[in-house]
């Protein structure tokens, strides 16, 4: 229904405005129309005029009256058309009283002008030592006891107390595996050079005994059997030449008893032992030859093989010898070293446990405040988190900072500022605080310190000293406080509205205003330098001074 009754207003007006347009041209169209009547009756005048004279010359009477007749109408019509030319002239006139209403205009003033900025800022201590849980090795730390979140302590009171039943059972347990390690080093030390020798003599052994085979070897395969070889073969043939003789002995003597030389007993008595000569030497010659071929067949062969497997293990034994010498050392040697440094591991360890035995007792490092956590850019964020931890039976993480011992005095105001402003500051620069407990104190202060690079979000770490001499105790560190910042100040300076400011169409670097240096005239185009910006007012450095009346630039649609 609203949306229909906008329309509805929307539409009356546009037929409103086209309306009077319309009847502001035809008013015009009437005007104009109306000076070409008054033309052509003032030449018609003329016309009857002459056209009277002619006919009061005839006198004709009738003609004198439509005379006088004409003449009213034109003088009617020369009032008609003067009442119109002054109707426009009053219109014109007041269109440009409208015109000169709808301008916008403003004398020029001068002013002190002052650019502040307020930045949020937290009061820090400059002094303060954090209370860090930093272990070696334990990592347990159940909270037995510990002060409260803002007491005051002096330097060695004891802050947390953590259970140590678990650590000095974890302590006796180094202790003896330090010992143990110990005693398996000295033990390894010990032993290692009678196992040296040992090897020594085991590979002299192996070495002896393997060129002692190696020269029974050679000396068989080069002495030994071929002289086998020939003895046997000599033994051979001496059997058979002495089985040769006896027989042939033995033949002379039967040739020779024939001949009856010698008597029977005695002929007997000699073929007897012949016969058993020759019966000795066939026996000899069968055991020549059968030792010829065992030794040739199967003593000399197995004796080959018997040296040449005596050698080959020979042989082994001695790459044993030498790889034992080599590698079982210097694997011994490797095992003693890891010894010793499992030792020192023991060592090292014991002596972290003996050095976390500290942290089972943390103390105040100085006199001050407590702090639950760190501060972390001046904020104790860490405290909701601390205080469920820092409570018996509680569980605190190694490698954590558990309390900050602060001293409250002296501080100084820690904030951040962003790159719209960075520029505007600089170290020195004066800065008035006030604390949010409490706004109507103030404190005078300077910049000391601003970051060089920007941190998260882009912001610009500020540090600044300020002046507590007189600050009440109340004020701690941790609390908030709003910094002012004068980054800019003139005296007199020219001061306008930025709407009055326009841009070049061709140029957007070029600004101007529009000045009226005469009331019957336009105003005139000056081009000016801007200064610094404060809400929606700029300074101008130069074009304009102060008494100057500029103009606000029309809206085109109001124009059109």
């Amino acid at each position: 229904m609203a949306r229909w009754l906008t329309f509805l207003l929307c539409f009356t007006i546009s037929n409103v405005f086209l309306a009077n347009s319309a009847s502001l041209s035809f008013a015009k169209e009437e005007v104009r129309e109306s000076k070409e009547k008054t033309v052509e009756a003032s030449d018609d005048n003329s016309d009857a005029k002459a056209e009277k004279d002619s006919k009061k010359k005839t006198g004709d009477g009738s003609e004198a009256k439509a005379e006088e007749s004409d003449k009213d109408s034109a003088d009617k019509a020369a009032d008609d058309s003067k009442e119109e030319d002054e109707d426009g002239e009053t219109e014109k006139e007041e269109d440009e009283k409208s015109n000169k209403k709808e301008r916008e205009t403003r004398k020029v003033e001068t002013k002190d002008l002052k650019i502040e900025i307020t930045l949020d800022g937290i009061f820090v201590a400059e002094e303060m030592e954090e209370v860090p849980l930093r272990p070696e090795t334990w990592s347990s730390f159940k909270v037995v006891e510990a002060v409260e979140h803002g007491a005051r302590v002096r330097k060695g009171d004891v802050l947390v107390e953590f259970d140590d039943t678990k650590f000095e059972q974890k302590l006796a347990e180094a202790a003896l595996s330090q010992r143990l390690d110990e005693l398996a080093m000295m033990e390894a030390e010990e032993e290692f050079p009678r196992l040296e020798k040992s090897m020594e003599l085991s590979f002299a052994q192996a070495k002896r005994s393997y060129e002692q085979q190696k020269f029974e070897y050679d000396r068989f395969k080069e002495t030994m059997r071929p002289f086998t070889e020939r003895s046997v073969r000599n033994n051979l043939k001496s059997s058979q030449q002495y089985l040769d003789n006896a027989r042939e002995e033995l033949e002379q003597l039967e040739k020779m008893y024939d001949a009856d030389e010698i008597t029977e007993e005695t002929e007997e008595i000699v073929l007897r032992r012949q016969r058993h000569q020759v019966e000795m030497a066939e026996f000899y010659m069968e055991y020549s030859k059968l030792n010829h071929d065992y030794t040739l067949d199967v003593s000399i062969p197995r004796r080959e093989e018997s040296l040449t497997s005596e050698l080959e293990f020979a042989d082994l034994a001695f790459e044993q010898a030498k790889m034992l010498k080599s590698t079982s050392l210097s694997k011994k040697r490797y095992e003693m070293e890891q010894k010793r440094e499992e030792r020192a591991r023991s060592i090292e360890e014991h002596a972290k446990l003996v050095s976390d035995r500290s942290l089972l007792k943390l103390k105040a490092p100085a006199d001050g405040i407590v702090y639950y956590g760190p501060c972390v850019n001046g904020r104790w964020t860490s405290v909701n988190s601390m205080k469920t931890k820092l409570v018996e039976f509680g569980t605190v993480s190694a490698n954590s900072v558990v309390m900050t011992v602060v001293k409250p005095r002296p501080m100084y105001v820690q904030t951040s500022i962003g790159e719209k402003d960075f520029p505007k500051i600089e170290k020195g620069l004066k800065t008035t605080i006030s604390p949010v407990a409490d706004s109507d104190l103030e404190f005078e202060g300077e910049i000391e310190e601003i970051a060089t690079a920007p941190a998260g979000s882009n912001k610009f770490a500020v540090e600044m000293e300020v002046d507590l001499e007189d600050a009440p105790e109340w004020l701690m560190p941790g609390m908030t406080c709003k910094a002012k910042l004068t980054t800019y100040e003139a005296k007199d300076a020219v001061v306008i509205p930025q709407d009055y400011v326009n841009t070049d169409d061709d140029n957007s670097k070029l600004k101007y205003v529009l000045v009226c240096e005469d009331e019957d005239e336009e105003p005139v185009r000056r081009k000016v330098i801007l200064g610094k910006k404060k809400d929606k007012e700029v300074e101008i450095l130069k074009g304009l001074e102060e008494g100057d009346e500029i103009v606000k630039k029309a809206d085109e649609k109001k124009n059109d």
